[in-house]
Order: structure tokens, then sequence, then C-alpha cells
């Protein structure tokens, strides 16, 4: 039986311009234990060492993923 991999957000990264706030990228920690960064802008126009990270839950008042 294969194992169905799937992935949940636990962390989000915003940039603030001063005009407005970019969401730059989403990070997942995935049911194998690993993380990735799905990026929704281009990654070599942002430095991601300045984005503002947000935890993120899909349950409200949920912090098992923080």
């Amino acid at each position: 039986m294969v194992k169905k991999l799937f992935g949940r957000p636990f962390a989000e990264g915003f940039l603030n311009n001063g005009a407005r706030e970019i969401h730059l990228f989403t990070d997942y920690r995935w049911n194998d234990g690993s993380v990735s960064r799905r990026w929704h802008v281009d990654p070599e126009r942002f430095d991601a060492s300045l984005a503002i990270v947000r935890p993120f839950s899909l349950t409200p008042g949920d912090i098992s993923d923080q």
C-alpha cells in the first residue's frame, strides 16, 4: 500500500512596502516530515529574509502546527 503524501500550511510570508502588503510565500509541513515553500511571486525579485512570517492554521485557534 502506498502512503498518500499531504501537506498542511503552517506559515506565510508577507512584505509590507508601505502602500500594500504582498503575500510572498506559504510554508508547508508534509506528513513525511519534510518542509517546502510555495512562492506566490518570483523569488528572484524579493528577499525572503525581509518577510514578516506569520503562523498559519487551517483551524481557528489551532496552534498544534506552530
